[in-house]
């Protein structure tokens, strides 16, 4: 029998992206060998595959059937070959992940960078950005979330727990009396992260337990780096993720208050969806990840409790 792992493959994209044109850009080929492909794999079995639609692509019976096997055999296809290379000492492969914007941007590139200095084969496409999307459905691989969902297909590595220092410039501060207590902030220009603060509220704990204010200020953006430099510029007070805030507090660009009370912990978890057999590539990533913020213990809490 001839080989139809092309064909197979190509089917299999065309219902995991709906369309033949995102299967195309999925593969790297054309749309046209797409198509092809689809029919070449219902004329060798003598039925149809596909119910075409302008709207919607829907399998037959038939097709969905053949679809399970498809996924099968270019999955293990797949596997064997990244399992070799791996064998070789020459992993190769892609691998998608997802990550909140300002995470990424503050180290994720680091990441990247020094992780395809050791696997220059495998292929990394990363997006940034705030929602929580359905990996599977995305075909993501890994994603790092602030907290998780409730889908039980997930696994989650917690890498530590976020929190946030109150800062302004010197300029600031040498302008407007240093917070005492959390109280204070009512006399200070504040700048908000709408994302997180719709109602403007931060909670802080101390030795006297959780106490909440609500930060009144003219700015709010949902961007923790924009919020940085707006602070830096000397426009108000903030409330920085440490990771964030601490190259601009070790140049002296910022300066914190209110070292004795402390915001929540927001735990920070790497996510993948459970696989039997995890590939290759996923689990150097994975571990490489891991690993990098073990070493890294200042940019994450990883104590636990919301305490002083």
């Amino acid at each position: 029998m001839k080989d139809y792992l092309s064909e197979m493959r190509s089917f299999s994209a065309v219902i995991e992206q709906g369309s033949f044109t995102d299967a195309a850009l999925a593969t790297g080929v054309s749309k046209g060998l797409i198509s092809q492909h689809v029919k070449r794999l219902e004329g060798v079995l003598g039925a149809q595959l596909l119910f075409r639609s302008t709207r919607k692509l829907e399998l037959t019976e038939i097709g969905g059937t053949f679809l399970a096997y498809c996924q099968n055999i270019t999955q293990s296809a797949d596997a064997a070959f990244e399992a070799v290379e791996a064998l070789r000492g020459e992993p190769v492969g892609s691998v998608r992940i997802t990550v909140p914007v300002s995470f990424g941007e503050m180290f994720l590139q680091d990441i990247i960078v020094e992780f395809q200095k050791v696997h220059p084969r495998i292929q990394i496409e990363m997006e940034l950005e705030n929602t929580f999307r359905d990996l599977q459905a995305s075909h993501i691989d890994i994603a790092i979330r602030a907290g998780l969902t409730d889908d039980p297909d997930q696994v989650a590595i917690p890498l530590g727990q976020l929190y946030e220092l109150v800062c302004a410039s010197p300029a600031y501060w040498q302008q407007h009396t240093k917070p005492q207590t959390p109280d204070d902030l009512s006399d200070h220009n504040c700048l908000v992260n709408f994302q997180y603060y719709k109602d403007r509220k931060w909670v802080f704990f101390s030795q006297s337990g959780p106490q909440s204010i609500t930060a009144q200020g003219n700015l709010r953006l949902n961007h923790y780096p924009l919020i940085r430099n707006a602070t830096v510029q000397g426009l108000g007070v903030a409330r920085l993720p440490r990771y964030v805030a601490m190259p601009e507090i070790l140049a002296g660009r910022l300066e914190t208050a209110l070292e004795g009370y402390r915001s929540p912990l927001r735990p920070i978890y790497l996510v993948y969806a459970y696989q039997g057999n995890l590939p290759v590539k996923n689990r150097l990533m994975i571990d490489f990840i891991r690993n990098w913020f073990t070493d890294r213990p200042d940019l994450l809490e990883t104590n636990g409790p919301n305490s002083v």
